[in-house]
């Protein structure tokens, strides 16, 4: 038997959707849903976070440029 596990948050309106299955169409397929004990790591986090408030992606020297100013150096 094949397994697949996802962490996926619930939606507002108290459902999931699952995509991306590696299954064929029309399969049978048994969902079991438990609440997850994992933690999610920081990389997950911080994509859905930048997705979330849409902020735009950052060049490396855009990012040296905004640490140097907080910090006070020019």
């Amino acid at each position: 038997m094949k397994a697949v596990k996802k962490l996926i948050e619930v939606e507002s309106n108290k459902s999931i959707t699952i995509k991306s299955l590696p299954f064929k169409p029309e399969s049978k397929i048994e969902v079991i849903v438990l609440p997850s004990t994992e933690k999610e790591d920081i990389f997950d986090f911080m994509d859905k976070a930048v997705k979330k408030r849409s902020i735009k992606p950052m060049s490396l020297k855009e990012i040296e440029k905004v640490v140097h100013e907080v910090r006070g150096v020019k």
